[in-house]
C-alpha cells in the first residue's frame, strides 16, 4: 500500500466515523468519540479523587465536607454527560481508606494506566499544614505532632510524577492550611505554594523560560486563607461542580461567539475566577472570608478541553451527524467533512475559522449548498494571504532585534540563535506547529548568514499567513517575547507598546494618566481607591482614598482619538480586573476620562471629568503626612533621628533651566537639607521591598554620604573595560545612618547597601537581600514602540564580593551572594510576622481622606525597624549628641 492510499484510507476511516461520533456525543453515550483533533481532548482519563475529613488525632479539626466533596467529584465525572471516567480508571480514597500509602499507590496507577494525551486529574479535599515552610496533607491516621512522618508530603508524590512526563494534567487543591489543628505553643509556618509548584511543573529549563504546557495546577485558595462552605459542600467543589458540568461554556464564559459543547482549561480558569469570589461574597460572614479568591496556574499556556456541556450535545451531536450523511450521500468529501467534524466539534481561536465554522453550521441545518460553503472557504482564505513586503517588514523589525542582543548581551549568543529562538516563538504562540524545512533550518541557524535569516523570518511569517493575533506588529511583539525567555534570564525581556505605556513609572518616575492607585475590592465587588497620589488629576479634583469606582467612561481611545461610533463607552467595573482597569484609564496627555465614583457615607454617585497629565511618582516616604499631604520625616524628633523609605530608583531629572527638578537622589537631598535645618543625628534609609532601578540613581545616592574619591561600584560588561564608579563630590557624614533590606531589596538597593556597608558608612539591619547582581539596559525599540531590556554586565561593590545569586548556580566555587545584615542586626520574620507586617506597610503611603488620620510609620509593629532606630539612639548617645537631660 501506498503512502498515498494510506492517507485515503485514513481519511476514510474517520469519516466514516463521523456519524457514530455524532451518536456518541449524545447525552447517552458512554464516552464521546475522539474529537477532530484528540490531542486537544482528555484521552482516556483517570480520575484520583482524594477527600479526609476526619482525623483520629483529636488535634486536627474534622473537616466534614472533604469526603462529600470528593465523593460528589467522582459521581460527577463519572457521568458520561460530563467526561465519563469508567469505575476501572477511578481511585476514589475518602476517610476510611486514605492512608498515606494508598494516594501515593492510587497516584502510581494513574501514571502506569494513563499514555501521552490522556487526562489525569488530582483532586484533594481536606486539611494540611507545613513541615517546616513544606505543606504537607493530613490523613485519617496522621498525628499533628509528629506530621514529618505522618502525613502526605510533596516528597512523597514526586517518584509517581516523574512518570506524568507526557500526560495531561490537572490539579485540584481544596485544602485548609489554616486554623484546622490545635498547635499547643508550637509556632507552625506557613506553607510555601512553591513544592506544588515545582511537583506539577517540574525544575527543567526550557527554551522560552515558560510553563509546560497541557498541565495546570488550581488551589480553590491560597494557605493563609481558610474555605469556605456551602451547604453540604465546600465553596470550591460547589462552584467547580458547576464549571465541569457545563456551566463554563455558558454565557459569559465561554470562548468564541457561542457555546461548543466543551468545557476548556481558559472556560474554566475564567470561570473559577469570577464565581468563587462570587460565592465568597454570598456565604462568607467577614471581610477575610468574602476576599476568598483561587489561584489557577498554567491555564494559559494549555489548550485541552477537560469535560463538556451536555445542555449543547445535542445540537453538536445533529451536525456531526448531518456532515456524516453529506460523505454518505456524496456531497461533501472526506477531506472537507473533516474539516467540517474539526471545526463543529470545537470552537476555534480564530475569527476566520469561527466564520468558516458558521459555514458549515449553516450547511449541517440545511441552510446553505456545499458548493456555496466551498465557495466561502475560498473567499475566506484567499483573504488571509499576507503580502511578501509585510512578511519582510516583520523579518528587518526582528533582525534589528538579533543584531542589538549579539552585539551587547552579556553572554555571547548568534543572531541566528536569536532567529530559529524568534520563530519558533511565533509558531508556539499562534498554537501552529512549526513546518518541518523550516525546523530543520533552525536546527543549524547558529551558522546561517544575515541574509538567510532574514528569509527564513520571512517564510515563517508568509506561511502563517493573515491572523488578528499576529496583525501589525503583534507578531514582532509575541517572537520577541518568547526569543527573550530563550535567553533563561529572567532580567532580560521585551515590553511591547501597550506594556511600556503601563510601566512607565517604574523607571522613570512619570506616566500618563489621572494618578490613583487601585486595588479590587472583592467585598463591595468594584476598584478601590487605595490612595490618590499627590498633584495628579485626581488629586486635584478630590477623588480620596476609599472612593470605589463603579463605572469608567471613555470619550477617547489610548492615544487621544475620538471613539468610534460603534465603540463600547461606559465600562462597569463589577468584575473587572485591575489591569484592565488601568489599560481604560491611561492614555495620553490632556485627553479626557471620566470616573464614577461611590463615596462612603454618601448616598449618590459623584461623577469625576479628568483630564489626563503626567503624573509624578513619590519615591521617597516619611514617617506620617500632614493636612497638606506633605511628610514628616523625624521617627524620634528628641533624638534628630529621621526615616525615609525609598520605594524604587528613578532617574533625575531637570527642568526647561536645566536644574535638578525631580528624582529620587534630587527628593533625598531635599529631605536630608530639611532635616539639618532642625536637627539631624541619625538617618534610617529603608529599602525593604525596593526592587532597584537606575545605576545613576544609585551612584549619586551614595555621593551624598561618603567621601569624595570612595568607590561606588565596579561595573564589568561583556568583552569591554571594566568601569569603576567613584563619588565625584564629598559627602555628608555628620550623621549615623541605618541601611533596612530584606529578601525583595534587589539591584540599585544592593548597590547602595554594599557601597555604605563596605565604607562602614552605615550599618545594613534586617534580611539578605535579593541578590541581583547584574546590570541591564533598557533601551527603546523604535521599530514596534516597545522597549528592551538586557543585561549587559555585571557589578561589584567596594570589595568586589559576588552579590549575583545566579552566580552561585553557574560556579560552584562562589558560595556568597546578597547583601548580609551586620553581625548581630540579622533580623527574620517568620511567615506570620511578614504578613502580619505587609498588612501594617498597605497604607503607609496614602493621602487620607480629608478629617481621617494619616497612618504613621510605628517602630512596635516593626521589630526590623525597631533594631535600627535602637541602634542610632545608642550611637547619638555615644557621641554625646543626644538631648541633655
Amino acid at each position: 500500500m501506498t503512502g498515498t492510499e494510506k492517507g485515503h484510507m485514513s481519511t476514510r476511516a474517520w469519516v466514516f466515523g463521523l456519524v457514530a461520533a455524532a451518536a456518541a456525543w449524545g447525552p447517552s453515550a458512554a464516552r464521546a468519540a475522539e474529537p477532530a483533533d484528540p490531542s486537544n481532548g482528555p484521552g482516556k482519563p483517570f480520575l484520583v479523587a482524594v477527600g479526609v475529613g476526619q482525623f483520629k488525632d483529636p488535634a486536627i479539626h474534622p473537616r466534614p465536607t472533604a469526603d462529600a466533596d470528593a465523593k460528589a467529584l467522582a459521581k460527577l465525572l463519572a457521568d458520561p454527560k460530563v467526561l465519563g471516567v469508567t469505575p476501572e480508571r477511578t481511585r476514589l480514597l475518602t476517610s476510611a481508606d486514605a492512608s498515606k500509602e494508598a494516594i501515593v499507590k492510587a497516584v502510581e496507577a494513574a501514571a502506569d494506566a494513563t499514555g501521552k494525551d490522556d487526562l489525569v486529574v488530582l483532586a484533594l479535599f481536606g486539611r494540611g499544614s507545613a513541615v517546616a515552610e513544606k505543606p504537607c496533607f493530613f490523613t485519617p491516621e496522621s498525628v499533628f505532632k509528629d506530621r514529618a512522618k505522618t502525613t502526605l508530603t510533596v516528597a512523597d508524590l514526586e517518584p509517581a510524577f516523574k512518570k506524568l512526563k507526557q500526560q495531561k494534567l490537572l490539579v485540584l487543591m481544596d485544602v485548609a492550611y489554616k486554623g484546622g489543628f490545635d498547635a499547643g505553643t508550637e509556632k507552625v509556618l506557613e506553607p510555601s505554594v512553591g513544592p506544588f509548584l515545582k511537583l506539577v511543573y517540574g525544575d527543567d529549563d526550557r527554551d522560552d523560560n515558560s510553563l509546560p504546557t497541557d498541565r495546570v495546577l488550581v488551589f480553590g485558595n491560597l494557605p493563609f486563607r481558610e474555605p469556605l462552605t456551602k451547604g453540604d459542600h465546600g465553596l470550591f467543589y460547589s462552584v467547580l461542580a458547576d464549571a465541569l458540568a457545563g456551566r463554563a461554556d455558558a454565557k459569559p464564559h465561554f470562548a468564541g461567539y457561542e457555546p461548543d459543547g466543551l468545557v476548556t482549561l481558559a472556560e474554566l480558569a475564567k470561570y473559577l475566577d469570577k464565581e468563587i469570589p462570587n460565592g465568597a461574597r454570598e456565604v462568607g460572614k467577614t471581610d477575610k472570608e468574602k476576599e476568598l479568591v483561587p489561584y489557577v496556574v498554567g491555564a494559559a499556556t494549555s489548550r485541552f478541553w477537560v469535560s463538556r456541556n451536555a445542555a449543547e450535545a445535542e445540537g453538536v451531536s445533529k451536525r456531526l451527524a448531518a456532515v456524516g450523511q453529506l460523505v454518505k450521500d456524496g456531497k461533501l468529501t472526506a477531506e472537507d467533512a473533516k474539516e467540517a467534524g474539526a471545526l463543529l466539534f470545537r470552537m476555534p481561536k480564530l475569527k476566520w475559522q469561527q466564520d468558516l465554522r458558521k459555514a458549515y453550521q449553516d450547511l449541517a441545518d440545511g441552510k446553505t449548498t456545499p458548493d456555496q460553503v466551498l465557495a466561502t472557504r475560498k473567499t475566506i482564505k484567499e483573504g488571509l494571504k499576507l503580502q511578501e513586503a509585510d512578511a519582510a517588514a516583520y523579518a528587518e523589525k526582528v533582525a534589528a532585534w538579533t543584531r542589538e542582543l549579539s552585539d551587547k548581551y552579556i553572554r555571547p549568543v548568534t543572531t541566528g540563535e536569536l532567529t530559529a529562538a524568534a520563530i519558533r516563538g511565533m509558531y508556539a504562540r499562534a498554537e501552529e506547529v512549526l513546518p518541518a524545512d523550516l525546523e530543520d533550518e533552525l536546527k543549524k541557524a547558529k551558522d546561517l548568514p544575515a541574509a538567510r535569516q532574514r528569509e527564513l523570518l520571512t517564510e515563517a511569517r508568509l506561511r502563517l499567513g493573515k491572523r488578528e493575533d499576529l496583525d501589525g506588529d503583534k507578531a514582532v511583539d509575541l517572537s520577541l517575547v518568547t526569543a527573550s525567555g530563550s535567553l533563561n534570564d529572567r532580567y532580560s525581556v521585551y515590553t511591547d507598546r501597550d506594556g511600556v505605556r503601563r510601566m512607565q513609572s517604574q523607571l522613570r518616575g512619570r506616566f500618563p494618566g489621572v494618578g490613583i492607585q487601585i486595588r479590587r475590592d472583592a467585598v463591595r465587588d468594584g476598584l478601590l481607591v487605595a490612595t490618590p497620589i499627590k498633584g495628579s488629576p485626581a488629586y486635584r479634583a478630590g477623588i480620596q482614598a476609599g472612593d470605589l469606582i463603579t463605572e469608567i467612561r471613555l470619550e477617547v481611545d489610548t492615544k487621544g482619538k475620538p471613539l468610534a461610533p460603534d465603540a463600547q463607552r461606559v465600562f462597569p467595573t463589577k468584575g473587572m480586573k485591575t489591569e484592565d482597569a488601568v489599560n481604560l484609564i491611561l492614555g495620553e496627555p490632556e485627553s479626557p476620562v471620566s470616573l464614577v465614583v461611590q463615596r462612603e457615607g454618601e448616598k449618590d454617585p459623584k461623577v469625576f471629568r479628568l483630564f489626563r497629565n503626567f503624573v509624578l511618582v513619590e519615591t521617597v516616604h516619611g514617617v506620617q503626612r500632614d493636612k497638606n499631604a506633605e511628610w514628616n520625616y523625624y521617627l524620634d524628633e528628641k533624638m534628630k533621628v529621621g526615616y525615609v523609605n525609598i520605594s524604587q530608583f528613578i532617574a533625575i531629572d531637570t527642568n526647561e533651566d536645566g536644574k535638578e527638578d525631580f528624582g529620587t537622589v534630587t527628593d533625598l537631598k531635599k529631605v536630608i537639607a530639611r532635616l539639618k535645618k532642625t536637627g539631624l543625628n541619625g538617618l534610617v534609609i529603608d529599602l525593604r521591598e525596593n526592587p532597584g532601578g537606575y545605576l545613576s540613581s544609585a551612584w549619586h545616592l551614595c555621593e551624598l554620604l561618603i567621601d569624595k574619591g570612595e568607590k561606588i561600584v565596579t561595573v564589568q560588561p561583556r568583552g569591554a573595560a571594566v568601569r569603576e564608579y567613584r563619588a565625584e563630590v564629598a559627602g555628608d557624614k555628620s550623621f549615623e545612618v541605618v541601611v533596612l533590606v530584606n529578601g525583595n531589596s534587589a539591584s540599585a538597593s544592593e548597590i547602595v547597601a554594599a557601597c555604605l556597608q563596605d565604607h562602614g558608612r552605615a550599618t545594613v539591619v534586617g534580611e539578605r537581600t535579593f541578590g541581583k547582581g547584574s546590570v541591564q539596559d533598557v533601551v527603546p525599540f523604535r521599530p514596534t514602540g516597545g522597549e528592551l531590556k538586557y543585561t549587559i554586565a555585571r557589578y561589584y561593590p567596594p570589595t568586589m564580593r559576588n552579590i549575583d545569586k545566579l552566580a552561585t548556580e553557574q560556579d560552584p566555587t562562589i558560595k556568597e551572594w546578597g547583601v548580609k545584615p551586620d553581625y548581630g542586626f540579622e533580623v527574620k520574620l517568620t511567615p506570620e510576622e511578614l504578613n502580619d507586617w505587609y498588612e501594617y506597610i498597605q497604607d503607609l503611603h496614602v493621602i487620607p481622606a480629608p478629617g481621617k488620620p494619616a497612618p504613621a510609620v510605628n517602630p512596635d509593629k516593626d521589630k526590623q525597624l525597631a533594631k535600627g532606630l535602637d541602634l542610632l539612639r545608642e550611637l547619638i548617645k555615644s557621641a554625646g549628641k543626644g538631648p541633655k537631660e
